[in-house]
């Protein structure tokens, strides 16, 4: 199984747990139709270019930042390369100031992507078709999780102490499961990078102590599942 669009990817990660919260009140053992992955994966698609237009946002709003301290002339020109460009850009110290004062170089980077013609480093599959290998990544994802979720459920009730399993938080417990599906089918990605991606996850979108119980509960279940890893 291909983890090219995971590893160490957490906006992917972000959006799986998404979809697995959304698919929490349904029958997980129902077959998930293409379509919903489909629209899951445009999702993912679209995260990325918000990635690569902020990146350019910021990327042209500390340019700004370093050469407004030496006081150019409003006509003065300002030439800077920038992310994902092959040509230079120029600007005016005018436009740059009124682009930033207007809002903070969205409009601009946006403008920037769409002249250069900026898109997603490798070339989508906008049909989505059944031969497309992101979405038979998605697929297989998805296939793992629901089709091994009574032993990965199992899997973590062995390893709670002093815990009752159904007073886990929806989001730590899809979590903890999306954290064993990877240590589990995803023997490429390295357990360090499985574990800390799932705390992050819990972070941003669970409590202040779910960080804790995430990192112990999928520490114990690493030693298990990557018995030969460290």
């Amino acid at each position: 199984m291909s983890s090219n669009l995971l590893s160490n990817r957490r906006n992917t990660r972000e959006n799986l747990l998404m979809f697995f919260y959304s698919m929490e009140f349904k029958d997980p053992r129902n077959k998930i139709p293409d379509d919903e992955l489909k629209k899951f994966l445009k999702e993912v698609s679209d995260i990325r270019k918000e990635d690569k237009l902020e990146n350019l946002r910021e990327s042209i709003k500390e340019i700004f930042d370093s050469v407004k301290i030496i006081k150019l002339e409003n006509e003065d020109a300002i030439e800077f390369s920038l992310p994902y460009t092959k040509e230079t850009v120029t600007m005016t110290f005018e436009d740059m100031d009124n682009n930033n004062v207007h809002d903070g170089f969205f409009t601009k980077a946006s403008d920037i992507m769409a002249e250069m013609g900026i898109r997603d480093d490798k070339k989508q599959d906008n049909t989505f078709s059944d031969n497309s290998e992101n979405l038979k990544f998605f697929r297989n994802y998805v296939s793992s999780y629901f089709g091994n979720i009574d032993m990965i459920d199992k899997s973590i009730i062995s390893n709670l102490e002093n815990w009752d399993f159904t007073r886990i938080s929806i989001i730590d417990k899809i979590i903890l499961r999306m954290g064993i599906v990877e240590l589990k089918y995803f023997d490429d990605i390295p357990p360090k990078v499985v574990i800390n991606e799932a705390i992050e996850l819990g972070k941003k979108y669970s409590t202040e102590k779910s960080n804790v119980f995430i990192n112990g509960i999928l520490n114990k279940l690493k030693n298990e599942i990557r018995k030969t890893d460290n």
